[in-house]
């Protein structure tokens, strides 16, 4: 319950957050605009680390005044508030600044961390109001610190929107990799007992030698992925670029398809494990092997491979078809 010095304050605290949610959906319901006449990424940078600033200032100066005996009245409570309002509705302002034409990756990005900005001010300010100002001192500073420090610091054009999200790719390609090696070394026994909180692991499904040797080539294709990420993503910071609008286009779809098969080494791995499908693994691999040729085919078209990187590229190829063949091979003497 809240302390009752902020009772008198509940409404007016409310109405803010009331209207920090419709800032918050209005923007997640734009899909952008592609008008680009004059717009200036450096600019618009500029613009939305002041916001950020000034936004993280007036939130700070909320939980000082609310740390302290006594809390602040209506009045010195509505005229915080509204400088927060104006903060939240200068930052979605710059946000719209934003075409289309400098990046889906890059628009989707901003809009993703402007959308954590106002939903960090919304939680403290829903903290104050239902647990009271003592829980400001607690956590709710460090949230929205958290919430726009990236935005104040920020300055990324689309290759460094690509680079920030397929990091994020690759580490979970990296995981799945590590994750289903190692499990290789013992029987895979349990493995759903740690999903599911249980501690129970005896007669738990175990992998055969046989499921081992046909899960091989799945594997290896995973770890063709894994490769895959890393040589792109260097490719990507050597020789990619955002000096038109193709080339920006060209980055948007590698990192559309990069996705995919993030998604797909999720899904495969979560297959191999016993009881082995062997219906299943064989369609996940083919599905994983469709989306890496996909990628590569992308690749080799756009401008970020180049002549050192084309080599690279024909050794992923001939992993990846070479385990397809012996999977088939070893599907066929079952």
């Amino acid at each position: 319950m809240a302390p009752a010095n902020i009772g008198p304050l509940k409404n007016i605290l409310q109405n803010t957050v009331d209207n920090l949610l419709l800032a918050e959906k209005e923007i997640e319901g734009k899909c952008g605009h592609h008008a680009a006449d004059g717009f200036n990424l450096g600019q618009f940078w500029t613009d939305m680390n002041t916001v950020a600033e000034k936004l993280s200032f007036d939130c700070t100066k909320i939980c000082i005044c609310f740390g302290k005996s006594p809390v602040p009245t209506p009045s010195e409570t509505s005229s915080l508030l509204t400088c927060v309002e104006q903060a939240v509705l200068a930052l979605v302002s710059v946000f719209h600044k934003l075409p289309l034409t400098m990046g889906i990756t890059l628009h989707t990005h901003v809009q993703y961390e402007v959308v954590k900005a106002i939903q960090a001010v919304k939680n403290l300010l829903k903290v104050i109001k239902e647990e009271g100002a003592e829980a400001v001192c607690r956590y709710s500073t460090g949230v929205v610190w958290e919430g726009c420090q990236y935005l104040e610091n920020a300055c990324l054009d689309n290759k460094s929107a690509v680079l920030l999200g397929m990091k994020s790719h690759n580490s979970m390609v990296a995981d799945a990799f590590r994750e289903i090696s190692e499990a290789l070394e013992g029987d895979g026994g349990g493995w759903n007992c740690l999903i599911d909180g249980s501690e129970e692991m005896e007669d738990t499904d175990k992998w055969t030698d046989e499921d081992k040797d046909l899960i091989g080539p799945s594997v290896n294709l995973i770890k063709a992925a894994k490769i895959l990420y890393k040589r792109l993503m260097a490719a990507i910071e050597k020789n990619g670029s955002c000096n038109s609008v193709d080339m920006v286009k060209e980055l948007d779809q590698l990192y559309e398809e990069c996705g995919l098969i993030s998604s797909q080494v999720d899904a495969l791995v979560q297959d191999l494990y016993p009881p082995l499908s062997v219906s299943s693994m064989e369609e996940q691999s083919h599905q994983l092997a469709n989306r890496l040729h996909t990628v590569l085919k992308t690749c080799v078209q756009s401008h970020v491979i180049g002549e050192t990187e084309q080599s690279h590229i024909e050794f992923i190829q001939k992993a990846i078809d070479h385990n397809m063949d012996c999977m088939r091979e070893k599907l066929s003497k079952r």
